[in-house]
């Protein structure tokens, strides 16, 4: 998919969210680190959403590097108490949603390894093919990297939950291509000097990153937003209810 066939098909998406009535303005702009009481000028300006939602990817993976790395991580970003998998999943949907495509690999990878850590094998396959579909075969080191890290953690998944000859098929072009089988584990992962480009072979013979025979498309952005309308309903109608009570 090309930036332009991405921007084409998510502006309006990010048009007709914007526009819903229960849109959850100030939750958004909390995540993104936007005064919620400009919330509704602010995620209309798509470039400062876009370098606001920079700011929070970058504070969102010193984080989870601290967590990972067994240190307690300090910022207001890891006090959430959907941090990491959730703020994870919260930030790439809103990279989705608003076209910032550069920055869907970096944090799709690490949810992705969250899922799988957690055994959450078809959350995690879907990550991994939305970490490949934003980069371009050869787009440069460091975003090959990062689909050949998705790619070796493909294999993990599908040993685990998928098809073990799928998995053996996609080792082997790993290894043809002399990329580390463990390479996922590293949190920034980089190529040895003598690894070959992406070559956009996502997922070999087509295999679905889910039973359903699909991967994490644009649209499911729609899904998270819809669990998110309702996570934020579900706390309006408690407080209303503490508030009758304590009435």
């Amino acid at each position: 998919m090309t930036d332009e066939q991405i921007s084409g098909a998510l502006t309006p998406t990010r048009d007709a969210a914007l526009s819903r009535p229960d849109f959850p303005f100030a939750r958004v702009a909390r995540r993104l680190g936007i005064d919620p009481a400009q919330a509704e000028v602010a995620l209309r300006d798509d470039d400062m959403v876009r370098a606001a939602l920079a700011r929070s990817v970058e504070e969102y993976l010193a984080a989870d590097d601290d967590r990972r790395a067994g240190r307690t991580p300090s910022s207001a970003l890891a006090l959430d108490p959907d941090f990491p998998t959730e703020v994870g999943m919260a930030l790439v949907g809103a990279a989705v949603l608003w076209d910032a495509r550069d920055m869907v690999p970096r944090v799709a990878l690490r949810v992705a390894k969250d899922h799988y850590e957690d055994g959450a094998d078809e959350l995690a396959a879907s990550y991994l093919a939305l970490v490949q579909e934003a980069i371009d075969p050869g787009e440069d080191s460091e975003r090959d990297a990062l689909a050949w890290a998705a790619q070796s953690l493909l294999v993990s998944v599908l040993q685990r939950s998928g098809s073990p000859a799928q998995a053996d098929e996609i080792a082997r072009d790993l290894a043809a291509h002399a990329i580390p089988i463990d390479l996922w584990r590293d949190d920034d992962p980089s190529l040895p000097d003598d690894s070959m480009s992406w070559h956009g072979g996502a997922f070999v013979g087509g295999i679905p990153p889910r039973r359903d025979e699909r991967s994490l498309s644009y649209e499911d952005v729609h899904d998270y937003l819809q669990s998110l309308l309702a996570q934020t309903r579900r706390e309006q109608d408690a407080e209303r209810g503490a508030e009758g009570e304590a009435g």
